[in-house]
């Protein structure tokens, strides 16, 4: 029997939570879902939203460690020669670093998951905007795959169907971005045309 909790069953509040933990994460929630037998759909949902809402602390309290280490003499080395690398490459990162925060995320190996996107994109100094559409965009995709081999190995369903829904997804999010990608390109050049 399960308890319910303002009309939602307990566990799937357990999942969304256990779906905030480092290393777990979706990776590890949906599967125990699919294991306790729960509905799938609602342990993706809950899972997506557990891993991505916990992307939006982590994200700004690492920029606020960042700026801390910063101001320490010992971590203050390091720092500085992280932004001399990110610096040097800034303009090819923010054309693909949305990109890459999602193919991270999206493949579902351990530790790529939204804690160390986010502690990535502060790095990268992404916009807040981006790295969280980023991570769940890659949740989302990390949530199909898992789910689909979750159930294909607990009721054998047709995990062909789930995997082409995922690649169909992955590519939609690929040409959004790569159209998004030449229009700021051609922003830029007519900028370059005006400013010379």
């Amino acid at each position: 029997m399960s308890i319910l909790f303002g009309g939602v069953k307990l566990e799937y509040i357990k999942l969304m939570f256990l779906s905030m933990v480092p290393i777990i994460e979706l990776r590890g929630a949906i599967p125990l879902g699919i294991a306790m037998n729960l509905n799938p759909i609602y342990i993706y949902i809950t899972c997506l939203i557990g891993s991505s809402i916990i992307a939006v602390p982590v994200v700004l309290v690492f920029r606020q460690l960042i700026e801390y280490l910063r101001h320490r003499k010992y971590f203050n080395i390091i720092i500085r020669w992280i932004d001399k690398k990110i610096e040097g490459r800034a303009k090819k990162l923010k054309a693909v670093s949305i990109i890459g925060i999602i193919l991270f995320v999206g493949i579902p190996l351990p530790t790529t998951g939204s804690w160390s996107a986010s502690a990535l994109a502060s790095i990268f100094k992404m916009r807040i905007k981006d790295a969280l559409i980023g991570v769940f965009i890659g949740n989302a995709i990390a949530g199909i795959i898992m789910l689909a081999i979750s159930m294909h190995l607990a009721e054998g369903i047709s995990f062909g169907s789930l995997l082409i829904i995922g690649l169909g997804i992955i590519i939609g999010v690929i040409l959004y971005y790569k159209s998004k990608k030449n229009r700021l390109n051609k922003e830029s050049q007519l900028e370059e045309k005006y400013i010379n």
